[in-house]
């Protein structure tokens, strides 16, 4: 078992120390805990975070230490993520500010390592709440220079932008609408999207697809992966990009065993289903694609890029490649790494069974009889329209998402929901859609609450 406080006797030799810019770290604390949270976590992830704020607090005045202290943090974190998405030793695992900023590094990874005749392309798809067009406020994602987010507790954070696009590198986007498609319908309009775009081979581009919606919507990421492999037998050459950030944590094992297999780069964030902070993310590589990528670095093709990566944010046998210029005088912000791993720990281990498979059926087998309680409670209020799972559009059980009637707005009905008696857990809306989750982190409130509530909000119109 891997032991984070003997991995490390000493800082490696060339090890750069963590950078102080900017304000002192001790006056970032002061609001740290109510700006890197979206809710209340639980003490298996806010404890240990904190431990890690104190830490650092411990270390400011000893640059050996702190840098020791980075160095098995990251590295366990690494050991745990890789353990349970059944990764080698060898598979990349870079740690990022957000799921947006994750994002944004690879498909522009790709695109320093694919893009051709100046030209290079993206394929996303929305549902009326996905990530491209609501977390990056309706923008291009091309145009996006910095993340959306950023932790608040970086220690001396700079906030410099994501990995530019090479400058001669002129991106168009592809958004496909999936909510009147079917999975294979969706297959095929990405083929065809990526045979448009293309324009027969001549451009090459990369594919961001989630695994599960904000619907809860299951996209087919292995059919698609199939097709991605027969687009590049016919000559187009696109990269896949699968983003994770809410499927993580709602699906089986299998679903996410070893993901370089059917993808180029996958992402996945602390918080959602994994009930982490808001501020950290994890982007999985194929080791030849990052490869690559630094080989392209090393012959000098980012010579005038500014400085985009963060200490500690690649490990450092891939840190050490990048030239200095590239490099910000900042490292990722350790409490919230700490609070996902600490996530990803929880949720491996728990559920009943020897194996991480075996738990997470019994953990979706218990979800599952949990939405059914839900979804016959909501399904008996004259009103409610409840979006149910089907074979061409499988959802994950603990995502349940209903319509309201008329005149109420998604958002003022989740709103009214709030302000009442605690209820299953509603979040964002997605289109027409108010969202209620079933997280497997904290026991479900009572469902006769939940309609009793839902019924006095529409008694309060009607």
């Amino acid at each position: 078992m891997f032991n984070p406080k003997q991995h490390f006797g000493s800082v490696p030799a060339g090890t750069s120390p963590v950078p102080r810019h900017g304000v002192d770290w001790k006056h970032k604390f002061s609001n740290w805990w109510g700006g890197a949270t979206i809710a209340s976590p639980t003490m298996e992830v806010s404890g240990p975070a904190k431990q890690a704020v104190n830490a650092v607090r411990r270390f400011l005045d000893d640059p050996a230490a702190l840098t020791r202290y980075y160095l098995q943090d990251m590295d366990y974190s690494r050991f745990l993520i890789r353990q349970l998405l059944q990764l080698t030793v060898e598979t990349p695992v870079v740690f990022d500010a957000s799921g947006t900023a994750s994002l944004l590094l690879a498909s522009r990874l790709c695109a320093h390592v694919s893009a051709v005749g100046g030209r290079f392309f993206t394929i996303t798809t929305d549902e009326g709440g996905s990530l491209v067009p609501a977390a990056l406020m309706g923008r291009n994602p091309n145009q996006m220079e910095s993340a959306m987010f950023q932790p608040t507790s970086a220690l001396f954070y700079q906030a410099e932008p994501v990995l530019p696009y090479p400058p001669d590198v002129t991106p168009t986007s592809k958004v496909i609408g999936i909510g009147r498609l079917t999975n294979d319908e969706l297959v095929q309009s990405i083929k065809e999207a990526a045979y448009s775009l293309s324009e027969g081979g001549r451009i090459t581009g990369c594919l961001v697809l989630p695994h599960v919606t904000k619907t809860g919507r299951i996209l087919p990421v292995r059919a698609v992966s199939r097709a991605v492999e027969e687009l590049k037998a016919d000559g187009i050459q696109l990269s896949f990009i699968v983003d994770d950030i809410q499927g993580i944590g709602r699906t089986d094992a299998e679903s996410i065993a070893n993901p370089v297999s059917f993808c180029d780069a996958y992402v996945f964030g602390s918080s959602k289903a994994l009930g982490g902070l808001l501020i950290a993310s994890t982007l999985v590589l194929k080791r030849e694609l990052l490869e690559a990528f630094l080989k392209r670095i090393e012959t000098g093709s980012m010579k005038e890029a500014p400085p985009w990566v963060s200490h500690f944010q690649f490990e450092p046998q891939y840190e050490d490649r990048f030239p200095p210029h590239l490099l910000k005088q900042g490292a990722v912000s350790i409490p919230e790494v700490v609070a996902m791993r600490e996530a990803v720990r929880c949720h491996f281990w728990r559920g009943v069974g020897e194996t991480y498979s075996e738990r997470r059926q019994h953990q979706l087998a218990l979800v599952t009889r949990l939405r059914r309680q839900v979804v016959e409670a909501l399904s008996a209020v004259d009103g409610i329209e409840v979006l149910e799972s089907t074979p061409e559009r499988p959802l994950v059980p603990s995502i349940i998402c209903f319509k309201v009637p008329e005149p109420w707005s998604p958002n003022a009905f989740k709103q009214a929901l709030q302000e009442s008696q605690p209820i299953v857990t509603p979040s964002a809306c997605i289109g027409r859609y108010v969202r209620l989750e079933i997280p497997e982190y904290r026991s479900m409130p009572s469902v006769d609450v939940l309609v009793k509530t839902i019924r006095s909000v529409l008694a309060s119109r009607s």
